[in-house]
């Protein structure tokens, strides 16, 4: 029963204050197994994806009043509905007297019996694969608005494929760390601890773990990887760094971004890291003291206020953004924003692109990027500063590997429902005046 408590009381904190869940996780996980570890993070981010839906099917199947009760006897109902329609190692008893035990402690006697009826209902209704692949399901489990704006800018087909990708669980990937070994070295690396891995294709340092714990591996200790999706490298890509240029990685943290140009040019760059958040100083170190890489300055300073007396030959920013793009790996996200809080990114974006192109050399390069899926986040963003800023102009990558992610209108992205992978975006301009 604790580690289903534990799960009630993070879905209601995630819930209630917009929480990611990965930020509350070295106070929910300490203590844990590894697979108790694993099972709470597979039944929060399994409610997240299809709590919207279950209740709705609650509603039709069991009793209509239900989105009716407080919160926390809504929430608590759809916890058990989770573990026991989306993971079958559980038993029908257990589930109903731990999570009617769990009412009991957090609710009372009275709220308790109330819940107790309708989880009994719930042992006797069956929801099949198709009905939680069905398109009500798919819809349910996203944001109206969300769906509104993927129909606008994608049509209804390539979103319905975007919304199935984000129900999928998604795998591990890693990145060969080319200081250290190359991709198919760090594949037989792994084989010889016990992971299986296989190749990506169109990202030639990454591989997909497909039996294994990397985290507990030695390869891991010996900075052989970082943990990262493929789709996430795309920015790096296109900004194309090579040896000896000034490079300025304006919202660093963790670290996956800016660690990747490193590799990729044999650690030869002069990189400035900067973040807003000063707590995240020890991750970064951390990140790149393990890869065995380095980095020439790390600041914590507002992107949209940054300062420094200096240009550099290339600029990246990795944006704040919705992450939109990654309503697959942190389900609970597509809850935690609405379009007020959009259209404040929007604002944010601008006035963060608007202040990095003053860093810039002359012919040097500038990527803007982000893990967005939203049109409004990425290229109108881009064209409202370059139709402000002739000093810029679109330029095209030199690698013809990405020519699968480029679009029309110049820009690059890894779309979910087209390439599987998490959503991301990236275009690169150059400074011609």
């Amino acid at each position: 029963m604790k580690l289903r408590k534990l799960f009630y009381n993070t879905v209601l904190k995630i819930y209630n204050k917009r929480l990611s869940f990965e930020s509350l996780y070295s106070e929910v996980l300490e203590g844990l197994e590894d697979r108790e570890k694993r099972r709470l993070i597979n039944l929060v981010n399994q409610f997240f994806r299809n709590f919207n839906y279950l209740e709705q099917y609650f509603i039709e199947n069991i009793d209509k009043n239900i989105d009716d009760q407080e919160l926390k006897i809504s929430m608590l109902i759809l916890c058990a509905g989770t573990e026991y329609f989306y993971l079958d190692s559980s038993t029908d008893y257990s589930v109903v007297n731990d999570f009617v035990e769990i009412a009991k402690e957090e609710l009372g006697q009275g709220k308790a019996k109330y819940i107790n009826a309708i989880l009994r209902k719930m042992t006797k209704l069956t929801l099949s694969d198709e009905d939680k692949v069905s398109k009500k399901a798919l819809y349910l489990s996203h944001p109206q608005w969300v769906v509104d704006r993927l129909i606008e800018s994608y049509g209804k087909e390539t979103s319905e494929e975007m919304l199935k990708f984000n129900q999928s669980v998604p795998p591990v990937y890693v990145r060969a760390n080319r200081i250290k070994n190359s991709r198919q070295e760090l594949k037989v690396q792994l084989e010889g601890e016990g992971i299986i891995s296989s190749d990506v294709e169109h990202f030639e340092d990454f591989l997909k773990v497909e039996k294994g714990n990397v985290l507990s591996s030695q390869s891991f200790e010996e900075g052989r990887f970082y943990i990262q999706d493929p789709s996430h490298s795309l920015p790096v890509l296109v900004l194309e760094p090579k040896k000896n240029e000034k490079i300025l990685d304006l919202c660093c943290a963790p670290g996956g971004k800016s660690t990747y140009i490193q590799e990729l040019t044999g650690n030869k760059v002069k990189l400035h890291l900067n973040d807003i958040s000063m707590k995240k100083r020890v991750l970064i170190k951390m990140n790149f003291k393990r890869l065995g890489l380095e980095f020439n300055k790390l600041t914590f300073q507002e992107a949209q206020k940054f300062q420094v007396f200096e240009e550099f030959d290339k600029v990246l920013i990795d944006a704040p953004c919705t992450g939109s793009g990654n309503f697959r790996r942190h389900p609970e996200s597509r809850w935690n924003k609405d379009e007020e809080m959009l259209s404040q990114l929007n604002k944010l974006q601008l006035d963060i692109l608007k202040r990095a192109s003053n860093f810039v050399k002359k012919n040097g390069i500038m990527v803007y990027s982000t893990c967005s899926i939203f049109n409004c986040e990425n290229m109108d963003i881009v064209q409202k500063f370059i139709a402000d800023d002739d000093h810029f102009m679109l330029d095209k990558a030199d690698n013809s590997s990405l020519d699968i992610f480029k679009n029309a209108d110049g820009s690059y992205a890894v779309n979910p429902g087209i390439h599987h992978h998490e959503g991301s975006f990236a275009v690169r301009m150059r400074r011609v005046r």
